[in-house]
């Protein structure tokens, strides 16, 4: 009966680790361990976060709970289990609502679907292996930690010019020109309802407390909701120091056409109280007050 009892055990280490793992991960039970992860650790973050690697854990889980001393037999139950939980989880999946051959298409680039052709992975369509490794090489990309876990900016590693500076009127000039560019003002609310410039949206990178100021932990969310990679923005805060950092946070997320504006709304003064750099608002070039729909900070974040 051994061969038996090894076979029960895989086969119970397969359900448990598919059935487990998918509620857990549906029904977001690790979301708050893996916040608090993420601002240690990227890997520890990720190992919570993969469905996959959250099915090794619960296999492994159970082969200790059923080791009765045979090294192998543990090997095979957590190897098998993990493999197993993987094959009934894409079962249920395929198994579930689909939509019809007409709607579907290529989850990377749009093409129409063909039977032949197609490739499905993870309920998504996929109309080559090429589209297939470019999906993965994106959702496998690790999201860059912007704050520790006291608040502060993390440095982003990256080149000094993947993005460039322009003062406020060179910025004026590039909205103006009729080739896509947005202002993105990075202040808080308050700031922004105060006076901002004209046609900025506002997506603000640090939020105004009673405290003090605090980390917006969905300036990334909002902004990849809102925009493709490949858009053209300018970022702006009160001086430029806001700006420069969500810039590098951008950057290290993969935009590619960001630029900082120096100087921002209220431009930037030495230690004396002396003018450096005229800002938008010195400048008199056109201002608004308040947020208009689908401008302001609490309509953008509904999007994400």
């Amino acid at each position: 009966m051994p061969l038996q009892d090894l076979i029960l055990k895989i086969l119970g280490t397969t359900l448990v680790a598919a059935l487990v793992g998918r509620f857990l991960k549906e029904a977001r039970l690790l979301e708050p361990l893996r916040q608090s992860l993420s601002a240690r650790s990227a890997l520890a973050e990720k190992l919570l976060s993969c469905s996959h690697c959250l099915s090794f854990w619960i296999s492994l889980g159970c082969g200790l709970a059923l080791f009765g001393g045979n090294v192998l037999e543990l090997f095979a139950i957590v190897l098998l289990g993990w493999r197993g939980s993987y094959y009934l989880n894409r079962f249920i999946d395929r198994a579930g609502p689909r939509r019809p051959a007409g709607e579907r298409r290529c989850h990377v680039c749009g093409k129409p679907y063909e039977k032949k052709r197609f490739l499905e992975r993870q309920g998504l369509f996929f109309c080559s292996h090429a589209c297939w490794f470019n999906h993965l090489k994106h959702t496998l990309r690790e999201k860059p930690t912007l704050f520790n876990a006291a608040g502060e900016f993390i440095r982003q590693e990256v080149y000094p010019m993947s993005y460039k500076e322009v003062i406020p009127a060179e910025a004026q000039q590039l909205l103006q020109s009729g080739e896509g560019y947005t202002y993105v003002d990075v202040r808080s609310i308050p700031e922004y309802e105060n006076g901002h410039p004209a046609g900025a949206v506002n997506i603000p990178f640090l939020h105004r407390q009673a405290s003090g100021m605090a980390p917006n932990p969905d300036f990334l969310k909002v902004v990849e909701s809102c925009f493709a990679r490949g858009a053209r923005l300018l970022l702006g805060c009160q001086s430029g120091a806001r700006s420069a950092r969500a810039a590098e946070a951008l950057i290290a997320a993969g935009f590619t056409q960001v630029a900082n504006v120096r100087g921002g709304f209220g431009g930037v003064r030495d230690q004396l109280g002396r003018v450096v750099e005229k800002g938008w608002f010195e400048l008199g070039l056109p201002v608004e007050y308040g947020s208009a729909e689908g401008k302001g900070y609490s309509s953008l974040a509904a999007e994400k």
